[in-house]
C-alpha cells in the first residue's frame, strides 16, 4: 500500500493537470445525476440536454462526473457525448445567424444611404454632362471648319497595306548590302585575304 501512493498521488496530480476533454449530456431531453452508480436509486439532480460536464471516471455502464458548478454524481455513459447536441448546435446558430441578419441589415442600410445621391452631388453630375456636350459641339465644329487638316490626318494613318513588306525587304537588303559592302573594304585593305 505505501509503494503504490505515491503512484496514486502521481496519477491524480497528472489528471488535474491534464483536465479531461468537454462532454455533454446527449440529445435526450433529461438525464438522472445519481449519487451512486445505481439505475434504481433516486436522482439527486435531473440534467437537461447539453449540459456541459466533465468526465472524473467510467465504472460499468456509469461514468462520475463533475458538472460547472462543482458538483459531483454519476450519469449513465450511454447518455454522454463528447460531440454537442444538437440541441446546443442549433441554438449557437441561431444566435449566429440571428448576429449576421442585423450586421446584413446595417450593410444595406448604409448602401442605400450612399446610393441616395445628395443635391451637390445630383447638380456637378448635370454640369459634368453639361460640360462633355459642349466639349462635343466643340469637336464637330473645329472638325467642320478645318475639313483639310482634318482629311490630311486620316490620310496620312491611313497608308496602304504593301508598304509595311516593302519596307520590311527594303530593310533586309539595306543589311545585307551594308555587310557585303564592309566584307568588300576588309579584303581590299588586307590585300584579298579572307578573315
Amino acid at each position: 500500500m505505501r509503494k503504490s501512493l505515491p503512484l496514486i498521488t502521481g496519477l491524480l496530480l497528472l489528471s488535474m493537470a491534464f483536465p479531461a476533454p468537454a462532454a455533454y449530456i446527449t440529445d435526450k431531453l433529461l438525464a438522472g445525476l445519481y449519487e451512486n452508480p445505481d439505475p434504481d436509486e433516486t436522482p439527486v439532480q435531473v440534467l437537461p440536454s447539453g449540459t456541459p460536464l466533465e468526465i472524473l471516471e467510467a465504472r460499468g455502464d456509469f461514468s462520475r462526473v463533475r458538472l460547472t458548478d462543482r458538483t459531483e454524481g454519476w450519469v449513465e455513459t450511454l447518455l454522454i457525448t463528447e460531440e454537442k447536441p444538437a440541441q446546443v448546435m442549433l441554438l449557437e446558430l441561431q444566435a449566429t445567424a440571428g448576429e449576421l441578419r442585423a450586421r446584413l441589415q446595417q450593410a444595406e442600410a448604409e448602401l442605400e444611404q450612399a446610393r441616395a445621391a445628395t443635391p451637390e452631388q445630383q447638380r456637378l453630375q448635370e454640369e459634368l454632362a453639361a460640360a462633355n456636350r459642349h466639349i462635343e459641339e466643340l469637336s464637330l465644329a473645329l472638325a467642320a471648319a478645318r475639313p483639310e487638316q482634318a482629311r490630311d490626318c486620316n490620310d496620312i494613318l491611313a497608308l496602304p497595306l504593301w508598304l509595311l513588306p516593302a519596307g520590311a525587304l527594303l530593310a533586309l537588303a539595306g543589311f545585307i548590302g551594308g555587310v557585303i559592302f564592309r566584307n568588300y573594304r576588309l579584303r581590299k585593305r588586307l590585300g584579298g585575304l579572307r578573315l
